[in-house]
């Protein structure tokens, strides 16, 4: 069976061009095909900060590589690092609905200081993971970003949506981790 690659919004495509991945198309994979570690890390149902750090047995911060904001849909290209040694450990472009949010989170996300996950979770704020997909990339295109590393030449990512109540999207994040796991 043929898998339908999800539509990824309008508001990504801006911080796709200047990112790294630029035109590098996204091969899209059934869950089943994640391989371990990544598995364990892209597929569920919940954000990829707690993950990250329980799996690294580390806090995570942020790090904001470009940022825009137009009305309430603020984007930004991230990069995620443990707090102890600073090894990147994810890459993500995030679009975050900022009028679905609480109106006290909103500075703290725009400061861009702490993981959404991570606010998210200290707010107390109910929300669920929803993977859209998932997919691989060339490693050569996140080779500013992650080390070469002898584990593989494709990266593993998932394309989630952050969801609170019914059905109103907090965010929606393409995060794709090194091949060092």
């Amino acid at each position: 069976m043929e898998l339908a690659p999800p539509t990824l919004p309008a508001e990504l495509a801006p911080l796709l061009a200047v990112s790294p991945l630029g035109e590098t198309p996204l091969a899209w994979i059934p869950a089943t095909e994640v391989p371990a570690p990544y598995r364990q890390l892209l597929v569920h149902d919940h954000d990829m900060t707690s993950e990250l750090a329980a799996f690294h047995r580390d806090e995570i911060t942020l790090e904001v590589l470009h940022s825009r904001q137009s009305g309430d849909t603020y984007l930004r290209e991230v990069v995620l690092h443990t707090a102890t040694s600073g090894t990147p450990v994810e890459y993500g472009l995030i679009e975050i609905q900022l009028a679905s949010f609480p109106a006290d989170l909103r500075p703290l996300i725009l400061a861009g200081r702490t993981p959404l996950g991570a606010i998210l979770n200290a707010s107390g704020l109910a929300y669920r993971s929803e993977p859209q997909g998932f997919f691989t990339v060339p490693a050569e295109a996140l080779s500013r970003i992650f080390s070469p590393s002898p584990g593989g030449a494709v990266l593993f990512g998932r394309y989630n949506h952050l969801i609170c109540g019914e059905n109103t999207c907090l965010a929606r994040i393409l995060e794709i981790l090194p091949t060092d796991h």
